[in-house]
């Protein structure tokens, strides 16, 4: 009896099922491959933006203590219009806010300074001739305190300016300093009718002359008999 030949060949199991079935038995080997698709797209984000991940284990910029602080200028106006030569006063006020994660005898001290910024060459302008007072040393702020502050500012020269006021604490003396809005300044050119004494030379010398003259003529009037 002969036996057919399909009833000895096994039967072979199709390949689909049998990867899947791998694959069903080996949950570790997806759990890896989702972790190292993950890690690439970390270090790919982290390689395109440094910087993000610096600032987010940086301690300055995570601590409330910068936010916690603010500087305003509380002059009446935002244009300020004068002549050379005259003298303004810059008027702001240090707060230090009070919050929930603020201590009660939390306290911060630093230096607050003004800065004149000259719109048409765009550069700073040197403090020397124009204010005597360039910085003010806080020595102790507590929270919920306001300190005013104020500067005298001599204008020097015409042209249009901004000025601002800065706050740098000294506990972060490498931080970006809390910066005040800015107002206008119009330095007008100052109208001089007499520049250098011109005046006095231009009216001064005729009228001698005429009066020399007039003298000489008076004499001379009586000698002959005009003037009696």
């Amino acid at each position: 009896m002969k036996i057919p030949s399909n009833q000895l060949t096994p039967r072979k199991k199709p390949k689909s099922n049998l990867v899947g079935k791998r694959i069903q038995q080996s949950p570790i080997f997806v759990d890896l491959m989702t972790l190292a698709i993950g890690l690439s797209v970390v270090l790919f984000y982290w390689s395109l933006n440094p910087i993000a991940f610096s600032q987010l284990s940086s301690p300055v910029l995570n601590s409330s203590s910068k936010n916690s602080l603010t500087i305003s200028i509380s002059n009446p106006t935002k244009i300020i219009h004068e002549l050379v030569g005259k003298y303004i006063t810059i008027s702001a006020n240090l707060n230090y806010l009070r919050s929930d994660k603020t201590l009660e005898n939390s306290t911060k001290d630093g230096i607050a300074y003004i800065s004149i910024v000259d719109v048409k060459d765009k550069i700073p302008v040197d403090l020397e001739d124009w204010s005597v007072e360039k910085g003010l040393y806080i020595p102790s702020i507590s929270a919920g305190q306001s300190l005013p502050l104020e500067w005298n500012v001599r204008l020097v020269k015409a042209g249009s300016y901004t000025i601002s006021v800065l706050f740098n604490e000294n506990r972060n003396p490498f931080s970006d300093p809390i910066v005040s809005s800015r107002i206008n300044l119009e330095v007008l050119p100052k109208l001089n009718l007499n520049p250098s004494n011109v005046l006095l030379v231009a009216f001064g010398v005729p009228s001698l002359l005429i009066g020399f003259l007039g003298a000489l003529n008076y004499l001379r009037g009586r000698k002959t008999g005009v003037y009696r």
